[in-house]
């Protein structure tokens, strides 16, 4: 069982999609997932980190070498402790959730 975002890479609607004949041939079932719903997961929050400081650099990557470079450096310039927080937070997060009855959060 496994849940993943609306994001269409992940070939949700299509029987043809790399995704799709991987789970498909691994028996892996897909949550139900609405597609209005708040993205919970602090990796996103990690994730959109990483990605504002790339956009914030003078240089942007070409190759896939070198995206795979600077991902890195931001990654690691991250604090554990930052990390940590997110995780922490979580139960906070979901109580925020079910106050505004599923809605978005404010993070």
């Amino acid at each position: 069982l496994f849940m993943e975002d609306g994001n269409s890479a992940h070939g949700h609607k299509s029987t043809r999609n790399c995704c799709t004949r991987w789970r498909t041939a691994h028996g892996v079932i897909l949550m139900p997932h609405p597609s209005t719903s708040p993205d919970m997961n602090p990796i996103e929050k990690y994730w959109r980190r990483i990605k504002q400081a790339l956009h914030r650099r003078r240089r942007q990557p070409t190759t896939v070498a070198e995206m795979e470079a600077m991902v890195q450096e931001e990654s690691d310039r991250i604090p554990q402790d930052w990390i940590n927080e997110l995780i922490l937070k979580q139960d906070h997060w979901v109580h925020v959730l079910m106050e505004r009855h599923g809605w978005a959060t404010p993070n």
